[in-house]
């Protein structure tokens, strides 16, 4: 039972830390200095049906991939999971282009208007949601 116990707690402490820690080239995703950015997909590991995503923000070189605080590639189940992650990082998606070339979806993304990298937040128009009165 303990042993149950502790790998329980291991897997949870591991999976906080994987999803608080999305970098691009060591730079946390919310703190990119651009404006817009460009994603797209590329195949996951061998024989599996995730995805791993590149980002272009302008920067020039080899575009990187989306990695964790330890330079691994992490690893998506689908654009949506992408999407949402990356809705919290403060982005909002503007477009999506098919490529006629190879058939690849490229997603258009832009900074959300107002949020602020640092807090995780907006500073316009907030609106904070009480829980005791189920309102806001």
């Amino acid at each position: 039972m303990k042993t149950k116990i502790l790998l329980l707690v291991l897997f949870v402490i591991g999976s906080y830390s994987f999803a608080n820690a999305q970098y691009v080239n060591e730079t946390p995703i919310g703190a990119l200095d651009a404006e817009y950015i460009r994603i797209w997909s590329d195949s996951g590991p061998l024989l599996s049906s995730k995805i791993t995503v590149r980002v272009d923000w302008g920067q020039g070189g080899r575009t990187p991939q989306i990695s964790d605080d330890r330079r691994r590639v992490v690893s998506f189940n689908g654009m949506i999971a992408v999407l949402n992650m990356l809705s919290k990082e403060g982005f909002e998606l503007m477009e999506i282009v098919r490529d006629s070339k190879d058939e690849n979806e490229i997603f258009y993304l832009r900074r959300k208007e107002g949020f602020d990298p640092f807090t995780g937040g907006s500073d316009k128009g907030a609106v904070e949601y009480d829980p005791g009165t189920h309102s806001r």
